[in-house]
Protein backbone atom coordinates (compact mmCIF):
# COMPACT_ATOMS: atom_id res chain seq x y z
CA UNK A 1 0.00 0.00 0.00
CA UNK A 2 1.55 3.63 -0.77
CA UNK A 3 2.00 5.86 2.21
CA UNK A 4 0.61 9.08 1.71
CA UNK A 5 1.76 12.10 3.66
CA UNK A 6 0.18 13.87 6.26
CA UNK A 7 -0.55 17.90 6.01
CA UNK A 8 -0.90 19.57 8.97
CA UNK A 9 -3.82 22.69 8.62
CA UNK A 10 -1.42 24.75 10.68
CA UNK A 11 1.25 24.80 8.63
CA UNK A 12 -0.45 25.25 5.11
CA UNK A 13 -1.84 28.39 6.16
CA UNK A 14 1.79 29.54 6.72
CA UNK A 15 3.08 27.93 4.40
CA UNK A 16 4.73 29.21 0.32
CA UNK A 17 4.14 25.53 -0.70
CA UNK A 18 0.30 25.27 0.60
CA UNK A 19 -1.91 22.96 -1.37
CA UNK A 20 0.81 20.76 -2.54
CA UNK A 21 1.82 17.30 -0.36
CA UNK A 22 5.86 16.72 0.67
CA UNK A 23 7.69 16.77 -2.35
CA UNK A 24 9.46 13.83 -3.81
CA UNK A 25 10.37 14.79 -7.18
CA UNK A 26 13.89 14.41 -7.68
CA UNK A 27 14.22 12.25 -4.62
CA UNK A 28 15.37 8.71 -5.50
CA UNK A 29 12.88 6.27 -4.44
CA UNK A 30 15.84 3.99 -2.42
CA UNK A 31 19.06 5.06 -1.63
CA UNK A 32 21.68 2.08 -1.00
CA UNK A 33 24.80 3.01 0.84
CA UNK A 34 27.44 0.36 0.38
CA UNK A 35 30.71 -0.32 2.47
CA UNK A 36 33.05 -2.28 1.59
CA UNK A 37 35.35 -3.45 4.72
CA UNK A 38 38.90 -2.81 4.08
CA UNK A 39 38.63 -1.46 0.57
CA UNK A 40 41.94 0.19 -0.91
CA UNK A 41 41.42 2.74 -3.49
CA UNK A 42 44.65 1.52 -5.17
CA UNK A 43 41.87 -2.15 -5.71
CA UNK A 44 39.90 -0.09 -8.09
CA UNK A 45 42.98 0.60 -10.37
CA UNK A 46 45.55 -2.59 -9.74
CA UNK A 47 42.47 -4.97 -10.08
CA UNK A 48 40.64 -2.92 -12.86
CA UNK A 49 41.38 -5.51 -15.86
CA UNK A 50 39.73 -8.33 -14.51
CA UNK A 51 36.53 -6.23 -13.57
CA UNK A 52 33.03 -6.41 -15.72
CA UNK A 53 31.43 -3.54 -17.25
CA UNK A 54 28.58 -3.82 -14.74
CA UNK A 55 30.58 -3.91 -11.16
CA UNK A 56 32.94 -1.04 -10.30
CA UNK A 57 33.51 0.04 -13.75
CA UNK A 58 30.20 1.03 -14.16
CA UNK A 59 30.06 3.11 -11.13
CA UNK A 60 33.27 5.13 -12.08
CA UNK A 61 32.07 5.13 -15.30
CA UNK A 62 28.64 6.32 -14.72
CA UNK A 63 29.13 8.05 -11.01
CA UNK A 64 30.80 10.63 -9.53
CA UNK A 65 34.37 9.51 -8.11
CA UNK A 66 35.91 10.78 -5.29
CA UNK A 67 39.88 10.21 -6.15
CA UNK A 68 41.24 11.58 -3.10
CA UNK A 69 39.33 10.61 -0.32
CA UNK A 70 40.54 9.93 3.14
CA UNK A 71 39.20 9.50 6.80
CA UNK A 72 40.28 12.11 8.86
CA UNK A 73 40.91 10.67 12.83
CA UNK A 74 42.76 7.88 14.25
CA UNK A 75 41.87 4.42 14.77
CA UNK A 76 40.85 3.94 11.87
CA UNK A 77 38.72 0.57 12.72
CA UNK A 78 35.50 -0.63 11.44
CA UNK A 79 33.30 0.37 14.48
CA UNK A 80 34.48 4.57 13.89
CA UNK A 81 34.49 4.02 10.07
CA UNK A 82 30.68 3.30 9.64
CA UNK A 83 29.42 5.57 12.40
CA UNK A 84 31.63 8.26 10.51
CA UNK A 85 30.13 7.41 7.29
CA UNK A 86 26.72 7.78 8.57
CA UNK A 87 26.83 10.17 10.59
CA UNK A 88 28.71 12.62 8.99
CA UNK A 89 31.31 13.01 11.79
CA UNK A 90 34.02 11.64 13.56
CA UNK A 91 34.54 9.78 16.89
CA UNK A 92 35.35 12.74 18.82
CA UNK A 93 31.14 13.36 17.96
CA UNK A 94 29.63 10.66 17.57
CA UNK A 95 31.18 8.32 20.20
CA UNK A 96 32.58 5.03 18.55
CA UNK A 97 35.83 5.72 19.42
CA UNK A 98 37.00 2.26 18.38
CA UNK A 99 35.73 -1.61 18.24
CA UNK A 100 36.60 -1.70 21.69
CA UNK A 101 37.08 0.21 24.62
CA UNK A 102 38.22 0.77 28.15
CA UNK A 103 35.42 2.91 30.11
CA UNK A 104 37.37 4.99 32.85
CA UNK A 105 34.51 6.33 34.34
CA UNK A 106 33.26 2.79 35.28
CA UNK A 107 36.43 0.90 34.68
CA UNK A 108 34.55 -1.74 32.74
CA UNK A 109 35.55 -2.76 28.97
CA UNK A 110 32.97 -1.87 25.76
CA UNK A 111 32.23 -3.43 22.76
CA UNK A 112 30.73 -0.44 20.47
CA UNK A 113 27.11 -1.83 19.83
CA UNK A 114 27.46 -4.13 23.08
CA UNK A 115 24.03 -3.82 25.21
CA UNK A 116 23.21 -6.04 27.87
CA UNK A 117 19.78 -4.88 28.55
CA UNK A 118 18.67 -6.67 25.21
CA UNK A 119 18.51 -10.10 24.01
CA UNK A 120 19.14 -11.80 20.89
CA UNK A 121 16.09 -12.43 18.29
CA UNK A 122 16.55 -15.64 15.91
CA UNK A 123 18.80 -17.64 17.65
CA UNK A 124 19.69 -18.72 21.24
CA UNK A 125 23.03 -17.29 21.91
CA UNK A 126 24.30 -13.84 23.08
CA UNK A 127 25.27 -12.60 19.38
CA UNK A 128 22.38 -10.31 19.34
CA UNK A 129 22.82 -8.19 23.26
CA UNK A 130 23.34 -5.43 20.66
CA UNK A 131 21.97 -2.22 19.79
CA UNK A 132 23.00 1.63 18.65
CA UNK A 133 23.03 2.81 21.96
CA UNK A 134 26.21 3.69 22.31
CA UNK A 135 26.17 6.06 19.15
CA UNK A 136 25.96 9.62 20.56
CA UNK A 137 24.75 11.45 17.33
CA UNK A 138 22.04 11.08 14.83
CA UNK A 139 22.77 9.09 11.13
CA UNK A 140 21.61 10.48 8.08
CA UNK A 141 19.33 7.24 8.15
CA UNK A 142 17.92 8.57 11.33
CA UNK A 143 17.23 12.27 9.64
CA UNK A 144 15.80 10.23 6.87
CA UNK A 145 13.15 8.91 9.10
CA UNK A 146 12.36 11.61 11.06
CA UNK A 147 11.93 13.73 7.39
CA UNK A 148 9.13 10.72 6.47
CA UNK A 149 7.82 11.27 9.94
CA UNK A 150 8.84 7.37 10.35
CA UNK A 151 7.42 6.44 6.84
CA UNK A 152 10.51 5.15 5.17
CA UNK A 153 12.37 1.98 5.72
CA UNK A 154 15.69 2.03 6.87
CA UNK A 155 16.85 -1.46 7.28
CA UNK A 156 20.80 -2.00 7.97
CA UNK A 157 22.69 -5.84 6.54
CA UNK A 158 26.23 -7.09 7.32
CA UNK A 159 27.82 -9.88 8.94
CA UNK A 160 29.46 -8.01 11.27
CA UNK A 161 26.59 -6.43 14.03
CA UNK A 162 28.35 -3.20 13.83
CA UNK A 163 28.62 -3.06 10.15
CA UNK A 164 24.38 -3.23 10.41
CA UNK A 165 23.71 -1.61 13.38
CA UNK A 166 25.48 1.95 13.03
CA UNK A 167 24.43 2.47 9.67
CA UNK A 168 21.17 1.79 10.27
CA UNK A 169 20.88 4.64 13.36
CA UNK A 170 18.74 4.27 15.79
CA UNK A 171 15.55 4.16 13.76
CA UNK A 172 16.10 1.45 11.55
CA UNK A 173 16.54 -1.96 11.91
CA UNK A 174 19.31 -4.31 11.25
CA UNK A 175 20.63 -7.74 10.89
CA UNK A 176 23.50 -9.72 11.20
CA UNK A 177 25.14 -12.84 11.43
CA UNK A 178 25.17 -15.84 13.68
CA UNK A 179 25.93 -19.50 13.13
CA UNK A 180 24.41 -19.94 9.51
CA UNK A 181 21.57 -17.59 10.12
CA UNK A 182 21.00 -13.62 9.87
CA UNK A 183 19.79 -12.31 13.11
CA UNK A 184 18.79 -9.28 15.52
CA UNK A 185 18.29 -8.05 18.71
CA UNK A 186 15.14 -6.72 20.82
CA UNK A 187 15.96 -3.40 20.04
CA UNK A 188 14.70 -3.85 17.25
CA UNK A 189 11.87 -6.80 17.52
CA UNK A 190 10.81 -9.34 19.30
CA UNK A 191 10.53 -12.07 16.69
CA UNK A 192 12.28 -12.02 13.18
CA UNK A 193 9.69 -11.53 10.24
CA UNK A 194 8.71 -14.37 8.43
CA UNK A 195 10.62 -13.44 5.06
CA UNK A 196 13.99 -13.70 7.17
CA UNK A 197 13.06 -16.91 8.73
CA UNK A 198 12.09 -18.29 5.10
CA UNK A 199 15.81 -16.76 4.32
CA UNK A 200 17.85 -18.65 7.16
CA UNK A 201 15.40 -21.91 6.06
CA UNK A 202 17.80 -22.11 2.87
CA UNK A 203 21.12 -22.87 4.80
CA UNK A 204 22.86 -20.81 1.87
CA UNK A 205 26.17 -20.88 3.82
CA UNK A 206 26.25 -24.87 3.46
CA UNK A 207 25.71 -24.94 0.03
CA UNK A 208 28.16 -22.09 -0.63
CA UNK A 209 31.12 -23.67 1.53
CA UNK A 210 30.21 -26.97 -0.24
CA UNK A 211 30.79 -25.28 -3.54
CA UNK A 212 34.93 -24.75 -2.75
CA UNK A 213 36.68 -21.83 -4.03
CA UNK A 214 39.04 -21.53 -7.50
CA UNK A 215 40.31 -19.11 -9.26
CA UNK A 216 37.52 -17.27 -11.20
CA UNK A 217 39.90 -16.49 -14.06
CA UNK A 218 43.09 -17.64 -16.11
CA UNK A 219 46.03 -17.72 -13.95
CA UNK A 220 47.83 -15.05 -16.09
CA UNK A 221 45.14 -12.75 -15.37
CA UNK A 222 46.15 -12.84 -11.32
CA UNK A 223 49.90 -10.74 -12.33
CA UNK A 224 49.13 -7.67 -9.84
CA UNK A 225 49.51 -9.87 -7.21
CA UNK A 226 52.09 -11.96 -5.30
CA UNK A 227 52.42 -15.59 -6.29
CA UNK A 228 49.75 -18.11 -5.70
CA UNK A 229 51.95 -20.24 -2.51
CA UNK A 230 53.01 -16.48 -0.90
CA UNK A 231 54.94 -16.65 2.69
CA UNK A 232 53.06 -13.42 3.59
CA UNK A 233 49.54 -15.43 3.90
CA UNK A 234 47.90 -17.71 6.88
CA UNK A 235 46.51 -20.80 6.72
CA UNK A 236 43.72 -22.45 8.13
CA UNK A 237 44.04 -24.85 10.12
CA UNK A 238 44.76 -28.24 8.55
CA UNK A 239 46.07 -26.45 4.98
CA UNK A 240 49.32 -27.21 4.26
CA UNK A 241 49.65 -24.15 2.33
CA UNK A 242 46.88 -20.96 0.97
CA UNK A 243 46.67 -22.30 -2.89
CA UNK A 244 44.18 -22.90 -4.86
CA UNK A 245 42.03 -24.69 -6.06
CA UNK A 246 40.42 -24.61 -1.52
CA UNK A 247 38.42 -27.30 -0.58
CA UNK A 248 36.48 -25.24 2.28
CA UNK A 249 34.53 -27.68 3.44
CA UNK A 250 38.07 -30.14 4.34
CA UNK A 251 38.84 -27.28 6.79
CA UNK A 252 35.82 -26.88 8.40
CA UNK A 253 36.86 -29.27 11.35
CA UNK A 254 40.12 -27.78 12.31
CA UNK A 255 38.78 -24.33 11.38
CA UNK A 256 35.61 -24.04 12.29
CA UNK A 257 32.36 -23.28 9.77
CA UNK A 258 32.01 -19.82 10.45
CA UNK A 259 35.93 -18.99 10.42
CA UNK A 260 36.13 -20.99 6.81
CA UNK A 261 32.47 -19.13 5.46
CA UNK A 262 33.65 -15.78 6.44
CA UNK A 263 36.76 -15.94 4.87
CA UNK A 264 35.30 -17.02 1.34
CA UNK A 265 34.01 -15.07 -1.48
CA UNK A 266 30.66 -16.30 -1.14
CA UNK A 267 29.91 -14.95 1.95
CA UNK A 268 29.87 -11.64 0.45
CA UNK A 269 27.01 -13.03 -2.25
CA UNK A 270 25.14 -14.25 0.48
CA UNK A 271 24.89 -10.71 2.10
CA UNK A 272 23.76 -9.51 -0.98
CA UNK A 273 21.16 -12.80 -1.18
CA UNK A 274 20.09 -11.16 2.49
CA UNK A 275 19.94 -7.58 0.56
CA UNK A 276 17.23 -8.53 -1.68
CA UNK A 277 15.45 -10.82 0.06
CA UNK A 278 15.25 -7.48 2.72
CA UNK A 279 13.95 -5.37 -0.38
CA UNK A 280 11.53 -7.87 -1.16
CA UNK A 281 10.26 -8.83 2.45
CA UNK A 282 10.45 -5.27 3.45
CA UNK A 283 8.71 -3.84 -0.19
CA UNK A 284 11.54 -1.51 -0.17
CA UNK A 285 11.56 1.45 -2.99
CA UNK A 286 7.98 0.80 -4.16
CA UNK A 287 6.48 4.29 -3.71
CA UNK A 288 7.71 8.26 -3.91
CA UNK A 289 9.04 8.14 -0.27
CA UNK A 290 12.84 7.31 -0.09
CA UNK A 291 14.26 3.99 1.75
CA UNK A 292 17.58 3.32 2.64
CA UNK A 293 19.52 0.23 2.68
CA UNK A 294 22.68 0.09 4.17
CA UNK A 295 24.99 -3.03 2.88
CA UNK A 296 28.09 -3.74 4.30
CA UNK A 297 30.62 -6.42 2.93
CA UNK A 298 32.68 -7.73 6.15
CA UNK A 299 34.47 -10.90 4.21
CA UNK A 300 37.31 -8.75 2.32
CA UNK A 301 38.25 -7.25 6.03
CA UNK A 302 38.51 -11.00 7.29
CA UNK A 303 40.17 -12.15 4.33
CA UNK A 304 42.61 -9.13 3.86
CA UNK A 305 43.87 -9.39 7.34
CA UNK A 306 44.67 -13.16 6.66
CA UNK A 307 46.42 -12.90 3.53
CA UNK A 308 47.47 -9.32 3.44
CA UNK A 309 47.21 -6.97 0.47
CA UNK A 310 48.87 -8.71 -2.48
CA UNK A 311 47.65 -12.18 -2.55
CA UNK A 312 45.72 -13.47 -4.75
CA UNK A 313 42.87 -14.80 -2.46
CA UNK A 314 42.53 -10.80 -1.86
CA UNK A 315 42.05 -10.19 -5.85
CA UNK A 316 39.91 -12.99 -6.22
CA UNK A 317 37.51 -12.07 -3.94
CA UNK A 318 37.47 -8.60 -5.44
CA UNK A 319 37.01 -9.80 -9.23
CA UNK A 320 33.98 -11.80 -7.21
CA UNK A 321 32.32 -9.32 -5.56
CA UNK A 322 32.94 -7.01 -8.46
CA UNK A 323 30.50 -9.62 -10.79
CA UNK A 324 27.94 -9.73 -7.69
CA UNK A 325 27.92 -6.20 -7.42
CA UNK A 326 26.95 -6.01 -11.42
CA UNK A 327 24.47 -8.18 -10.56
CA UNK A 328 23.05 -6.40 -7.73
CA UNK A 329 22.61 -3.14 -9.77
CA UNK A 330 21.00 -4.93 -12.74
CA UNK A 331 18.65 -6.37 -9.88
CA UNK A 332 18.06 -2.66 -8.45
CA UNK A 333 17.62 -1.59 -12.59
CA UNK A 334 15.08 -4.11 -12.78
CA UNK A 335 13.27 -3.68 -9.71
CA UNK A 336 13.42 -0.33 -8.53
CA UNK A 337 13.63 1.20 -11.97
CA UNK A 338 16.68 2.72 -13.93
CA UNK A 339 17.87 6.45 -12.61
CA UNK A 340 15.23 5.59 -9.57
CA UNK A 341 17.68 4.52 -7.41
CA UNK A 342 20.86 6.27 -5.38
CA UNK A 343 24.12 4.44 -4.73
CA UNK A 344 27.06 5.44 -2.62
CA UNK A 345 30.16 3.23 -2.19
CA UNK A 346 33.06 3.04 0.37
CA UNK A 347 35.30 2.10 2.57
CA UNK A 348 35.67 1.77 6.66
CA UNK A 349 39.49 1.74 6.50
CA UNK A 350 41.97 0.92 4.32
CA UNK A 351 45.13 -1.62 5.31
CA UNK A 352 48.87 -1.50 5.51
CA UNK A 353 51.01 -4.09 3.67
CA UNK A 354 52.10 -6.56 5.50
CA UNK A 355 55.44 -5.51 7.15
CA UNK A 356 57.35 -8.30 6.05
CA UNK A 357 56.75 -7.87 2.67
CA UNK A 358 58.05 -4.09 2.96
CA UNK A 359 61.36 -5.38 4.56
CA UNK A 360 61.79 -7.80 1.85
CA UNK A 361 61.53 -4.68 -0.20
CA UNK A 362 63.62 -2.66 1.62
CA UNK A 363 60.49 -0.30 2.26
CA UNK A 364 59.98 0.83 5.63
CA UNK A 365 58.05 -1.09 8.26
CA UNK A 366 58.52 -3.68 10.51
CA UNK A 367 56.31 -5.24 13.97
CA UNK A 368 56.46 -4.07 16.82
CA UNK A 369 57.69 -6.59 19.58
CA UNK A 370 55.20 -7.60 21.67
CA UNK A 371 55.83 -6.69 25.37
CA UNK A 372 54.10 -5.97 28.67
CA UNK A 373 53.12 -2.68 28.14
CA UNK A 374 51.48 -2.52 31.61
CA UNK A 375 54.67 -4.03 33.49
CA UNK A 376 57.11 -1.55 31.26
CA UNK A 377 54.94 1.58 32.52
CA UNK A 378 54.61 0.52 36.13
CA UNK A 379 58.20 -0.24 36.62
CA UNK A 380 59.36 3.53 34.85
CA UNK A 381 57.01 5.21 37.41
CA UNK A 382 58.25 3.32 40.31
CA UNK A 383 61.88 4.36 39.72
CA UNK A 384 60.59 7.92 39.19
CA UNK A 385 57.81 8.20 41.73
CA UNK A 386 56.75 6.67 45.70
CA UNK A 387 53.83 4.28 44.90
CA UNK A 388 53.96 4.88 40.98
CA UNK A 389 52.56 1.67 40.32
CA UNK A 390 49.17 2.78 41.31
CA UNK A 391 49.50 5.70 39.12
CA UNK A 392 48.09 2.98 36.46
CA UNK A 393 44.49 1.78 35.92
CA UNK A 394 44.92 -0.04 32.60
CA UNK A 395 47.02 -0.47 29.27
CA UNK A 396 45.56 -1.02 26.04
CA UNK A 397 42.51 -0.27 24.65
CA UNK A 398 44.19 2.86 23.10
CA UNK A 399 46.25 3.84 25.57
CA UNK A 400 47.37 4.19 28.75
CA UNK A 401 44.82 5.02 31.73
CA UNK A 402 46.09 6.52 34.49
CA UNK A 403 44.17 7.01 38.39
CA UNK A 404 44.35 10.39 38.71
CA UNK A 405 43.49 10.45 42.48
CA UNK A 406 46.47 8.69 43.54
CA UNK A 407 48.94 11.10 41.71
CA UNK A 408 47.05 13.65 43.27
CA UNK A 409 46.98 12.11 46.55
CA UNK A 410 50.63 11.23 45.89
CA UNK A 411 51.63 15.12 45.48
CA UNK A 412 52.74 14.68 41.82
CA UNK A 413 51.49 16.86 38.66
CA UNK A 414 49.16 14.80 36.55
CA UNK A 415 50.69 16.59 33.01
CA UNK A 416 54.49 15.81 34.61
CA UNK A 417 52.90 11.81 34.65
CA UNK A 418 51.72 12.36 31.61
CA UNK A 419 54.84 13.57 29.91
CA UNK A 420 57.11 11.05 31.41
CA UNK A 421 54.85 8.15 30.33
CA UNK A 422 54.67 9.81 26.65
CA UNK A 423 58.69 10.10 26.47
CA UNK A 424 58.92 6.31 27.78
CA UNK A 425 57.17 4.69 24.84
CA UNK A 426 57.95 7.23 21.94
CA UNK A 427 61.32 5.49 22.48
CA UNK A 428 59.86 1.97 22.02
CA UNK A 429 60.91 0.77 17.77
CA UNK A 430 58.00 1.07 15.64
CA UNK A 431 56.24 3.61 17.78
CA UNK A 432 56.08 7.29 16.34
CA UNK A 433 55.07 9.29 18.96
CA UNK A 434 53.07 9.34 22.37
CA UNK A 435 50.92 11.69 23.32
CA UNK A 436 48.79 13.36 26.73
CA UNK A 437 45.42 13.18 25.66
CA UNK A 438 45.26 16.41 27.24
CA UNK A 439 47.40 18.10 24.97
CA UNK A 440 45.95 16.40 21.97
CA UNK A 441 42.09 17.65 22.45
CA UNK A 442 43.59 21.30 23.58
CA UNK A 443 45.87 21.30 20.35
CA UNK A 444 42.51 20.05 18.08
CA UNK A 445 43.42 22.60 15.76
CA UNK A 446 46.61 22.44 15.22
CA UNK A 447 47.89 20.74 11.57
CA UNK A 448 50.51 18.86 12.77
CA UNK A 449 50.29 15.52 12.02
CA UNK A 450 48.86 13.81 13.66
CA UNK A 451 48.19 15.95 16.57
CA UNK A 452 44.30 16.56 14.35
CA UNK A 453 43.71 13.29 13.46
CA UNK A 454 44.34 12.27 17.03
CA UNK A 455 42.29 14.51 18.52
CA UNK A 456 39.28 13.85 16.13
CA UNK A 457 39.28 10.38 17.60
CA UNK A 458 38.88 11.09 20.83
CA UNK A 459 35.72 11.14 22.96
CA UNK A 460 36.59 13.16 26.02
CA UNK A 461 35.23 11.02 28.76
CA UNK A 462 36.31 8.25 27.46
CA UNK A 463 39.83 8.93 26.67
CA UNK A 464 43.27 7.10 27.55
CA UNK A 465 45.53 9.56 29.55
CA UNK A 466 48.46 8.76 27.10
CA UNK A 467 47.54 7.84 23.39
CA UNK A 468 50.02 6.25 21.39
CA UNK A 469 50.56 6.41 17.36
CA UNK A 470 52.65 3.57 15.48
CA UNK A 471 55.58 4.37 13.04
CA UNK A 472 54.74 4.23 9.28
CA UNK A 473 54.32 0.80 7.80
CA UNK A 474 55.00 -0.86 11.43
CA UNK A 475 52.13 -2.80 13.61
CA UNK A 476 51.31 -5.01 16.38
CA UNK A 477 50.56 -8.28 14.67
CA UNK A 478 51.67 -11.94 13.72
CA UNK A 479 54.48 -12.61 10.96
CA UNK A 480 51.48 -13.24 8.46
CA UNK A 481 48.92 -11.02 7.29
CA UNK A 482 48.04 -7.02 8.33
CA UNK A 483 46.36 -4.96 10.14
CA UNK A 484 44.59 -1.48 10.11
CA UNK A 485 44.34 1.79 12.76
CA UNK A 486 46.92 4.09 11.82
CA UNK A 487 46.55 7.68 10.57
CA UNK A 488 48.84 6.75 7.63
CA UNK A 489 47.42 7.08 4.37
CA UNK A 490 47.25 3.29 3.24
CA UNK A 491 44.87 3.24 6.26
CA UNK A 492 42.99 6.79 5.66
CA UNK A 493 43.12 6.44 1.91
CA UNK A 494 39.63 4.86 0.55
CA UNK A 495 37.41 5.15 -2.57
CA UNK A 496 33.99 7.15 -2.46
CA UNK A 497 31.30 6.44 -5.44
CA UNK A 498 28.22 8.24 -5.89
CA UNK A 499 26.01 7.05 -8.58
CA UNK A 500 22.42 7.10 -9.62
CA UNK A 501 19.47 9.52 -9.32
CA UNK A 502 20.89 13.26 -8.51
CA UNK A 503 24.44 12.47 -8.78
CA UNK A 504 26.77 14.31 -11.66
CA UNK A 505 28.96 12.23 -13.81
CA UNK A 506 32.48 12.51 -13.18
CA UNK A 507 35.58 12.78 -10.89
CA UNK A 508 37.51 15.11 -8.18
CA UNK A 509 41.17 14.65 -7.63
CA UNK A 510 40.85 17.39 -4.55
CA UNK A 511 41.05 15.78 -0.88
CA UNK A 512 37.66 14.93 -0.14
CA UNK A 513 36.58 13.56 3.44
CA UNK A 514 34.43 10.47 4.86
CA UNK A 515 32.58 13.44 7.10
CA UNK A 516 31.49 14.88 4.25
CA UNK A 517 29.27 11.53 2.74
CA UNK A 518 26.09 12.54 4.62
CA UNK A 519 26.02 15.92 4.54
CA UNK A 520 26.43 15.21 0.70
CA UNK A 521 23.10 12.61 0.66
CA UNK A 522 21.10 15.43 2.83
CA UNK A 523 21.65 17.92 0.72
CA UNK A 524 20.74 16.14 -2.36
CA UNK A 525 17.72 14.42 0.10
CA UNK A 526 16.65 17.85 0.79
CA UNK A 527 16.81 16.09 4.47
CA UNK A 528 18.55 17.66 7.93
CA UNK A 529 21.99 16.80 8.81
CA UNK A 530 23.09 14.27 11.40
CA UNK A 531 23.33 15.94 14.41
CA UNK A 532 26.83 16.39 14.48
CA UNK A 533 28.11 16.38 11.30
CA UNK A 534 30.81 18.46 10.69
CA UNK A 535 31.65 17.35 6.42
CA UNK A 536 30.93 19.34 3.98
CA UNK A 537 28.86 18.53 0.58
CA UNK A 538 30.70 17.40 -1.90
CA UNK A 539 29.31 20.14 -4.32
CA UNK A 540 30.37 18.52 -7.48
CA UNK A 541 28.70 15.42 -7.20
CA UNK A 542 25.22 16.71 -6.61
CA UNK A 543 22.94 16.87 -10.31
CA UNK A 544 21.47 20.24 -10.40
Amino acid sequence: MIRTPILFAAALLFSPFAGKAQSTQGKPKLVVGIVIDQLRTDYLYRFEDGYSEGGFKRLMREGFFCANHHFSFMPTYTGPGHASVYTGTTPSGHGIVSNNWYDPRDQTDMYCVEDKSVRTTGIANADGQMSPLNLKSSTITDELMLHWNMRSIVTGVSIKDRGAILPAGHLGEAYWYSKGKFITSSYYMDELPAWVDEFNARSLPEKYVDNGWDLLLPEEKYAASQPDDSPYEATMAGEDAPVFPRDLQSFVKDSGFDNVFKNSPSCNTFVLDFAIAAMEGRNMGSDDITDFLTVSFSSTDYLGHAMGTRSREVQDMYLRLDRDLAEFFEYLDENIGKGEYTVFLTSDHGAADVPQFNSDLGMPGGYIVKFNLDSLVKTALNEVYPEGEGFVKKTGRGGIYLNRTAIAKSGAAYSEVCNYIAALIRNIEGVYNAYPAEAVMNGGGSHEFPIRALSRGLYPSLAADVVIVSDNGWISYGPVGTTHGSPWTYDTHVPLIFFGKGIAQGVTYRETNIRDIAPTLSMMLKIGLPSAATGVPVQEAIAE
